[in-house]
Parts: structure tokens; sequence; C-alpha cells
């Protein structure tokens, strides 16, 4: 298919006609965060609270700066995801018995339980954001969005 082109016959350039792809993909993170958000709002948790409590289950405990890291988290906005999930009791932050000037984040009980319960709905969340894509579709963005985060 031939570009559109312009009042003198002559092609436009692609950025004219084209959204351009950071505006696709902020539109999609709108509604991922919208979707995600209200999944989470009956537990009372926010989107990055679900991404660390998340990733402390699958790697386990670790540095504050680690986990910021994992979950892509500038270090101040990470203190604060970590008081308020320590304030509910969802995880504990202690010395490292490996390395005693490093402290841990390690999930707890509770913060396992509210994985547990608010897994369903995150679910449902992820489900609706990809109902319009194949499965073949959903595994190739997927990997699209992981070679552009990268």
């Amino acid at each position: 298919m031939a570009p559109p082109e312009d009042q003198h016959g002559k092609p436009k350039e692609p950025s004219l006609y084209r959204e351009p792809i950071h505006s696709r993909v902020r539109r999609v993170h709108q509604r991922a965060t919208a979707l995600l958000s209200d999944a989470l709002a009956p537990f009372g948790l926010t989107p990055p609270q679900w991404a660390a409590l998340v990733a402390l289950q699958q790697s386990g405990p670790m540095s504050q700066i680690d986990l910021g890291r994992s979950i892509a988290m500038d270090p101040a906005t990470m203190q604060g995801v970590v008081v308020r999930l320590i304030s509910r009791g969802f995880v504990l932050r202690g010395p490292d018995l490996h390395d005693r000037r490093r402290n841990l984040v390690s999930l707890v009980q509770p913060g396992q339980e509210v994985l547990a319960a608010a897994g369903p709905a995150v679910a449902k969340a992820e489900r609706d954001l990809s109902a319009r894509l194949s499965p073949d579709e959903q595994d190739t963005l997927l990997e699209l969005l992981s070679r552009l985060a990268s």
C-alpha cells in the first residue's frame, strides 16, 4: 500500500500520517493501568504495590534497590511503596544475614494471601486487555514489548 500523498502528489512523511509508536504505547499503558487499578482497588493495592509483591514472590527477599530495579521503579518511589507495604503487614524489611550493611525486603504471609486473593482479578484484567488478540498475537506482542523495553 502506497503512503498517502500531500497536495503536490509527493508521499507524506510517515510521522505526518501515522500515529507515533510512543503515543500508541502510552494509550495502551493508560488502558492497562486503568484495568489493573480497577482490579486491585477492592484489595487496597496499587499497580506498583502489586508489582513489588509479585517480584518478591517470584524472586524471594531482595534489597529495596534490587526490588526497584526489578520492576523499573526509581528509588524514591520504591521507598514509598515499601513503606506502605510494611504498614499493611505484607512485607518486612530487615538486615541481610550475609551482609549486615544491607536490608532485605521479604514477602510475609499476609502478602502471600493478598496475592492469592487478588490474582484472579488481575488475571481477568489481563484477559480483558488482550481479548482482541489471538493467543499467537499475544505471544508476538509480549516478545515485541520485551524487545522495545530492553
